[in-house]
C-alpha cells in the first residue's frame, strides 16, 4: 500500500520499531538504517512535535534571535532546526546518536555545528556548562528514548536565564510520572521556572500493537528558564 508515494507498509514496520524496548545500541543501528526515509514515514502517523515545538518558542522567544546559540537534542534530521531557521535563529547546533542521522542533517546546512554522541543518562554532554540560550528536546524525551534523569544535564548546558523547551505525549505512563516528578524536583531547588505550558490536542496518530491508529493522541510543549 502507498500513500503519496510512501510505502506505508514499511513505514508501519519502522514505527511500531521505534516504540519497542531495545539496547541503546541496537536503537542506534535503527535510526541509521532508517535515516534516509524517516521524514516520510513519520508523517504516516501525522507527526508535527517538531512544528508545535518550534511554534511555542515562536510564543516566548521574543528577542536577539539572531544572536541566540541554540541546542537541538537529538536533533534527528533537522526538522527543528529547519523551523528555528524560519523563526531568525541564527546559530544551532545539533547532538544525535545516529550518524546517519547526523549526515541528513549536516546536507540540509541549518546546524552551524553538529556533534555524534550517545545521549545516554550517566554520560554527560559533550558541551561546558552555560552554553547555550536556548535548548529543544522535541520528541526526544519519550519511552524508550532519552531517559527523564537528562533534565539536569540539560539544565548544566544551558545559560542562566536560557530556556529549554522539551516536548511529550500527554496520556499517563510511567515514564511521563517520572519524568514530571523530575521536573518538578528541579522547581522545587529553584533551578528553573516554568514559562509556559501547551497542551495541543491531536499530536499524532496512536500507534497500536500492530498499526497506526486512525485515532490521535495529544500532547504537551513545555518551556522552562534556568533561573541561575
Amino acid at each position: 500500500m502507498e500513500k503519496s508515494g510512501i510505502d506505508v507498509a514499511a513505514a508501519t514496520k519502522n514505527l511500531l520499531t521505534l516504540y519497542k524496548d531495545m539496547a541503546t545500541e541496537e536503537k542506534v543501528m535503527f535510526y541509521d538504517s532508517w535515516a534516509k526515509n524517516y521524514e516520510q514515514h513519520m508523517s504516516v502517523m501525522d507527526y508535527q512535535a517538531p512544528r508545535f515545538g518550534v511554534e511555542t518558542v515562536d510564543s516566548v522567544y521574543l528577542e536577539h534571535r539572531d544572536s541566540a546559540l541554540v541546542l537541538d537534542v537529538p536533533c534527528g534530521t533537522g526538522l527543528v532546526a529547519e523551523g528555528l531557521q524560519k523563526l531568525g535563529f541564527k546559530n544551532i547546533h545539533g547532538i544525535d546518536g545516529s550518524e546517519e542521522m547526523l549526515k541528513l542533517a549536516e546536507s540540509n546546512g541549518m546546524y552551524q555545528s553538529l556533534i555524534h554522541c550517545l545521549v545516554t543518562a550517566d554520560k554527560p554532554l559533550p558541551v561546558k556548562a552555560g552554553t547555550y540560550d536556548l535548548v529543544t528536546v522535541v520528541g526526544g524525551i519519550a519511552q524508550q528514548h532519552l531517559p527523564w534523569s537528562i533534565l539536569p544535564e540539560l539544565l548544566r548546558v544551558t545559560k542562566s536565564g536560557g530556556l529549554i523547551c522539551f516536548t511529550m505525549r500527554a496520556e499517563e505512563s510511567e515514564h511521563r510520572s517520572k519524568l514530571l516528578a523530575s521536573v518538578q524536583e528541579l522547581v522545587s531547588k529553584g533551578l528553573w521556572e516554568k514559562v509556559v505550558e501547551r497542551y495541543v490536542e491531536k499530536w499524532q496518530k496512536e500507534m497500536l500493537p500492530t498499526q497506526v491508529a486512525t485515532e490521535y493522541v495529544d500532547g504537551v510543549v513545555a518551556v522552562y528558564r534556568k533561573k541561575y
